[in-house]
């Protein structure tokens, strides 16, 4: 069995060439309880949780078959208004065959929402979509760096865009870009591949803002792709790929 990091990916390399991607993620202070900064229902909490690690797992090229929620405050009202968030995001990504399980803090009274949540998926090995740039090619992004209440008040990239991203023969590898920003990934992505990301010299969007619950997705992309793009309307090149020096 092999286990593999990549990003904030665990590769897990089963036999008959298949790969488990497990993506995980947390959050603190979104909710309605008196130490939350943002105060928002915790239908939210769960379903921008939920959507991060989703989209990491699906960018991989997996398809997500278990979704682990850790909730760490009382099942009824908090628990429950968090699961009911993630089913909603599961049914906007079109999600049905999958196992939902967790836990939630019964034994103590909690003063802020909190919440870390881990998706599992497989895909046929030789699918998995990760390792898969080269110099040369361009970089893209796709939606706009959103963060806290901007997130409630625009629209998102939809899950039906990501599918037409990995049915793209120009789409090489996908990143969703959160807390950490669109520079920091690029230039994350191009270290794992030893390569150089080279930004283009006037970008509109800012590469320095953190896009919140994978509010951004970066794909390396060719030609093919730059001639045909996916219908979207928040879309930049951001720079390329280049050799290491």
């Amino acid at each position: 069995m092999k286990i593999e990091k990549v990003r904030d990916l665990t590769l897990i390399e089963l036999e008959k060439g298949s790969t488990l991607v497990i993506a995980c993620d947390s959050c603190g202070g979104i909710g309605l309880k008196e130490g939350d900064v943002l105060k928002v229902p915790p239908e939210v909490t769960g379903r921008y949780a939920a959507r991060v690690v989703l989209l990491e797992v699906l960018c991989a090229g997996a398809e997500v078959v278990c979704l682990a929620n850790a909730v760490c405050n009382e099942m009824k009202p908090t628990g429950q208004a968090v699961i009911r968030g993630i089913r909603t995001e599961l049914e906007l990504a079109e999600i049905e065959q999958v196992v939902l399980t967790g836990s939630t803090e019964e034994n103590f009274a909690t003063f802020a929402t909190g919440l870390g949540i881990t998706a599992v998926g497989v895909v046929e090995t030789v699918r998995l979509r990760v390792n898969r740039c080269r110099a040369g090619l361009t970089v893209v992004a796709v939606g706009a760096p959103l963060v806290g209440a901007e997130v409630l008040q625009a629209q998102l990239v939809g899950y039906c865009t990501i599918r037409e991203l990995l049915a793209h023969p120009g789409v090489y590898e996908m990143v969703p870009v959160g807390s950490k920003g669109i520079l920091a990934e690029a230039k994350l992505l191009a270290a794992c591949h030893e390569l150089t990301f080279i930004p283009e010299q006037a970008v509109q969007i800012d590469m320095k803002k953190s896009a919140g619950p994978n509010t951004v997705i970066l794909a390396a992309v060719d030609e093919q792709f730059l001639a045909k793009p996916v219908r979207h309307a928040a879309l930049e090149v951001i720079g390329g790929f280049a050799a290491k020096k």
